[in-house]
């Protein structure tokens, strides 16, 4: 399977990370579906950098599970099993359970209440133009703030990689059902944090994750 032309361009902010998200998005989007060989002179050359960075940032891809090193020191974008996926799914519920439970002390009465209005704005807005993308990067930045609110960088990070796990597989589960169920959830959880509940957010926040796995599941078995 040969390299697709990515529809991306290197931004030079840092060489390294320019590099990396180029091929986080590649992956993410699906521009680089799984079992996609990957070659780092083809790559060097599409994205114009030398070989050295797609290197290291292929080795960096493995370490986050988007990318299998084969034998024969090529690459490949990996392809996850359910087992993996159920894995995946197990990890978010401990990392962000904890990241909610702490972020209950921890996250300002100003964020809460604007992430609730911004909820109950997009449930009532459903059928305006781009709701779905709308939708789409709340969900992305209410786990990112909740992460960061924990007040623990390495656990930041792992939520963050895990996640970004879940986007290569979650295209399938992007609708306006889907969307909506977890906003639902979104403000359950909002909610415990408002009342300064720390059991009770991590609860809410495993049975979100608990649900949003049960959806992946049932359209994987439908598939």
């Amino acid at each position: 399977m040969t390299v697709p032309q990515l529809q991306t361009s290197i931004h030079r902010i840092s060489l390294a990370d320019s590099v990396y998200e180029t091929l986080v998005e590649a992956i993410v989007e699906g521009q680089l579906p799984p079992g996609t060989s990957l070659s780092s002179v083809d790559l060097s050359q599409q994205l114009q950098v030398s070989r050295t960075p797609v290197t290291e940032l292929l080795q960096r891809l493995a370490h986050d599970g988007l990318v299998e090193q084969l034998s024969n020191r090529k690459a490949q974008v990996m392809q996850l099993s359910f087992e993996d996926i159920s894995e995946i799914y197990e990890m978010r519920m401990m990392l962000e359970g904890a990241a909610a439970e702490r972020a209950a002390t921890r996250l300002s009465p100003e964020t809460i209440r604007s992430l609730i209005q911004e909820a109950n704005r997009l449930k009532s807005r459903r059928r305006e133009v781009g709701w779905h993308e709308q939708a789409i990067e709340y969900d992305l930045r209410f786990h990112q703030i909740l992460a960061e609110a924990a007040d623990n960088k390495r656990m930041a990070e792992d939520i963050l990689r895990y996640r970004r796990l879940v986007r290569c597989f979650c295209r399938m589960t992007g609708s306006e059902q889907n969307l909506l169920a977890a906003l639902k959830e979104h403000l359950n959880i909002l909610r415990m944090l408002e009342q300064r509940k720390p059991a009770a957010a991590r609860k809410a926040m495993v049975q979100h994750i608990k649900q949003r796995f049960q959806t992946v599941r049932s359209q994987l078995n439908s598939d």
